[in-house]
């Protein structure tokens, strides 16, 4: 089995623990006192303020850590396999001997190191006769250096001494050879699994969201959302109450006041046979006209005039005549025009 990468189930429980320590510590920090109550009444509303604002923190925070675990896993993951791979291909480091009998040392173990800014594979180098100290090399023929430590009783010099143990942990006796102090540092090349407490499988229910309590948070702060939009519109209408105002004096025309409004129009001009298209309803309502005109004299002003009357009949109302204005070609003339509906679009037409 690779030293490094585990099956998933691993890596969701390391970010599951991360998620309800973490609440667990935002928990403490709502709903324990940070201010003196000089009555019992007052400590009550206190802390049941404390409470909802518990609440809704919570809601958020679970669900921040549940929208980024399949990302962090799988990023684990993959940095994992790399250093497998890293483990797996490198090549253990040559001419290293021992310091008493100068026989050339072998591998007995390797695992991955921080050495400056990257992570590289650092070789266990033991003597064939068992002389200590062993030697940490790196791939390159660099020993690492270990700072000798000092004896914490009486100031000598610690001398180490490899103790037999199991195949994934490493461990070393410290003894002073002056005063007599010792002490056994292991060194595990594998993670343990932490055993799950009651008290923990409790907290993972309640922050690990899944199934219903997923479904849930997610609800509530869609309508958290909602009702913050529905504040927000409400503070905009307020602050813009007169376009707001111009906006309600709009008139709100059907497609059929519109024909009869723009055929009435035309009716005293020298423009002739207004027709309209099928509106044509999609992500806004258009509608498609013609009309010819009796004198040709001039095409430029001749449209340039229709323009101006029809932006002029509509000006008071939800209708507009699209941006690319009139088409003139052998004395007919054709448009379209555009209706605005949504509170958002009647504001456009009147800032």
């Amino acid at each position: 089995m690779k030293p490094y990468l585990q099956d998933r189930e691993s890596y969701e429980e390391r970010y599951d623990r991360m998620t309800v320590e973490d609440c667990l510590r935002s928990e403490q920090f709502f709903l324990e006192p940070h201010v003196e109550c000089e009555t019992e009444a007052e400590a009550r509303a206190v802390a049941g303020v404390n409470q909802c604002a518990w609440e809704i923190k919570k809601i958020f925070l679970t669900l921040d850590w549940y929208k980024k675990k399949e990302e962090t896993v799988n990023e684990w993951m993959h940095a994992d396999k790399e250093r497998d791979d890293m483990l797996e291909t490198a090549n253990p480091p040559r001419n290293v001997t021992c310091n008493k009998c100068y026989e050339r040392m072998s591998e007995e173990s390797r695992t991955t190191w921080e050495r400056g800014d990257k992570e590289e594979v650092l070789f266990f180098m033991k003597c064939s006769e068992g002389h200590l100290p062993m030697k940490g090399v790196f791939a390159d023929g660099v020993e690492l250096k270990i700072k000798e430590r000092p004896c914490p009783e009486c100031g000598g010099v610690i001398q180490p001494e490899r103790l037999p143990s199991k195949k994934d942990v490493i461990k070393t006796k410290y003894s002073c050879s002056s005063c007599g102090y010792t002490d056994i540092d292991s060194f595990s090349l594998s993670a343990e699994k932490e055993e799950d407490s009651t008290e923990y499988k409790k907290n993972r229910a309640r922050f690990c969201l899944a199934g219903q309590e997923l479904k849930d948070a997610q609800d509530a702060v869609m309508r958290m959302e909602g009702m913050k939009r529905l504040v927000d519109s409400w503070k905009h209408e307020k602050e813009h109450k007169e376009q707001y105002d111009a906006a309600d004096r709009l008139q709100k025309l059907t497609i059929p006041q519109v024909k009869d409004l723009m055929t009435k129009t035309i009716e005293t001009t020298q423009y002739q046979n207004l027709t309209f298209e099928k509106p044509k309803i999609e992500r806004f309502v258009a509608i498609e006209f013609s009309l010819e005109e009796l004198e040709t004299d001039n095409q430029l002003a001749s449209t340039s005039n229709l323009q101006k009357l029809i932006k002029e009949t509509l000006k008071d109302t939800n209708w507009r005549l699209m941006s690319e204005g009139i088409s003139y070609r052998l004395g007919l003339m054709s448009g379209r025009l555009r209706a605005y509906e949504s509170k958002e679009d009647l504001l456009k037409l009147v800032n």
